[in-house]
């Protein structure tokens, strides 16, 4: 006969543990924050949606500089350091000032039917030109053709990715010039005005020749955020002259800075 079963107790029973070793949990701890980015962000391809939104409005701030200039000419402390650009996607408001003040100017844009509010302020006096792009010829009649040349290069500007392209002009005199642009900010047909309307982008560092005068921009920073429409209004209180009256007036403050 076989021998008889022994009879234990429940309790005497020792249960395998249920515990994770040492290196599961330090797996565990590693892979479940993961998996919880996963979760939460399952689109995310290794980086974040937000980063890749187009901004349609906003302000940029520029660094303003003049490479021809004479740092140590009685005008350079009248020189201006800074720009601003304000944008809402279809419209553009770019403001200048110096001299201390004395000296300002706003121009108003409608990127959409290619229109343009100049407006100019020297001490008491306040004008401006309600302009088309025949007007804008006035302000650099000597401007020669220029042929876009895109590159592969890339740069990040105020924290945005910029592609490089280079404006090669027809005169002799002129020196090829670096545009760097994003597709970032979202703008339509933002350089309808300037010498440079290939460029489907915003520029955020460039070079441009205005009464004889060459100045370089570069983006300090965007500042994303809802704009007041009313930003993008005539100034009331600015007479409103003729584009060639605006022009002359430029051409002889301006000229002044090149002394």
């Amino acid at each position: 006969m076989p021998p008889p079963a022994e009879h234990s107790s429940v309790n005497s029973v020792e249960k395998p543990p249920n515990t994770l070793s040492a290196s599961m949990k330090a797996i565990a701890r590693i892979l479940l924050p993961a998996c919880l980015v996963v979760a939460l962000f399952p689109h995310c391809s290794g980086k974040f949606n937000f980063l890749d939104r187009a901004v349609t409005e906003g302000v940029i701030e520029y660094a303003l500089s003049f490479p021809d200039h004479d740092p140590n000419s009685l005008m350079a402390g009248m020189l201006p350091e800074r720009t601003t650009l304000t944008f809402n996607g279809e419209r553009q408001v770019a403001e200048l000032s110096s001299g201390m003040g004395l000296f300002r100017t706003t121009m108003v844009t409608n990127d959409l039917e290619q229109v343009m509010d100049y407006h100019m302020s020297l001490l008491s006096k306040k004008i401006v030109a309600h302009m088309k792009p025949s007007d804008l010829r006035l302000f650099n009649p000597d401007a020669s053709a220029v042929t876009i040349v895109h590159t592969s290069d890339i740069d990040t500007i105020a924290g945005y990715p910029c592609k490089r392209a280079l404006a090669i002009f027809d005169a002799v005199d002129q020196h090829e010039v670096e545009l760097w642009y994003t597709d970032r900010i979202e703008m339509k047909n933002p350089n309808w005005f300037s010498p440079f309307p290939e460029i489907d982008g915003v520029l955020l560092r460039y070079e441009m020749v205005q009464y004889g005068m060459r100045m370089r921009l570069e983006a300090l920073s965007v500042t994303p955020g809802e704009v007041d429409p009313a930003k993008f209004e005539v100034k009331p209180d600015f007479q409103s002259v003729p584009a060639s009256v605006l022009h002359n007036e430029l051409a002889e403050v301006l000229g002044t800075f090149t002394m």
